[in-house]
């Protein structure tokens, strides 16, 4: 299978490049060079150099509380090819990212800037389905090259690893996915957080939050949304897409946990 892979890459890859990110919102599937066995393999690899980069919070009710949120979500996912990890990192960003794998973190500046559960879960499910879709290892290919990913596979190129994660998950870096890409991922989150009972208007208003502070202060969240939808227009169509679901009971916005958790990591 590797020499098939070898013998074919150039073909593989000018197809790729012929098709570009095109995205059907609705569908999880599409070509991928990187197999789900070697996706989960670079991803347990990504998140040892993460974690050397990102201060995990080692408090057992912060982190109980995260992988709670999480695994609740999961019940509302696609499919689920990966054994996903919830853990909050320290990084006063407003940020939360999921590699390649399944592998998720919550920055400490989401969990302050959140209003309420919803919001955060809603934070969680776009990146959760950036996995569940397969964007990382397919915007990873296009960027560096499979040939690339196959040597950090290999286990050659130890520093390569580094840099990379650095790259894409280092708090100077970030993965940038393409616009198709962002929109499929808010229209799985949605989907997600409708199946697991949280409200997907948590979505709404936790991006229209990010927009008021990028018109306050103008920069402040331009790296975020740099390779995102344009926010008014995204959160038109979140509206549009939450307005065709029917209605429900919904959990609660937020709950005592959420309280604890949120004033523990203000202290921090």
């Amino acid at each position: 299978m590797k020499c098939l892979k070898r013998l074919f890459l150039p073909v593989l890859l000018t197809l790729s490049l012929i098709s570009g990110c095109a995205v059907n919102k609705s569908s999880v599937g599409g070509f991928n060079l990187v197999s789900v066995a070697e996706e989960k393999d670079l991803g347990d690899k990504f998140a040892v150099e993460v974690e050397k980069q990102h201060p995990v919070v080692r408090d057992p009710e912060v982190q109980a509380y995260i992988d709670g949120v999480g695994r609740r979500l999961l019940t509302g996912v696609r499919k689920q090819d990966f054994p996903f990890t919830f853990q909050v990192v320290k990084d006063d960003s407003v940020n939360a990212f999921a590699i390649p794998g399944g592998h998720t973190y919550v920055n400490t500046g989401l969990i302050k800037a959140a209003a309420s559960e919803t919001e955060l879960a809603a934070v969680m499910a776009h990146e959760m389905n950036h996995v569940v879709a397969r964007h990382g290892t397919r915007q990873m290919t296009q960027q560096y090259g499979y040939n690339l990913i196959t040597t950090l596979l290999l286990g050659g190129q130890g520093g390569a690893l580094s840099q990379m994660a650095a790259e894409l998950f280092g708090k100077a870096g970030g993965m940038y996915y393409s616009r198709e890409m962002e929109s499929q991922a808010d229209y799985l989150g949605i989907e997600t957080m409708y199946k697991a009972g949280y409200n997907p208007q948590g979505m709404v208003s936790f991006f229209k939050k990010l927009d008021a502070a990028e018109e306050r202060q103008p920069g402040t969240i331009a790296k975020y949304f740099s390779s995102h939808p344009e926010t008014v227009d995204r959160i038109t169509a979140i509206q549009q897409e939450i307005a065709t679901q029917p209605a429900k009971n919904w959990l609660p916005d937020s709950t005592p946990e959420f309280a604890r958790v949120k004033a523990k990591v203000q202290k921090l």
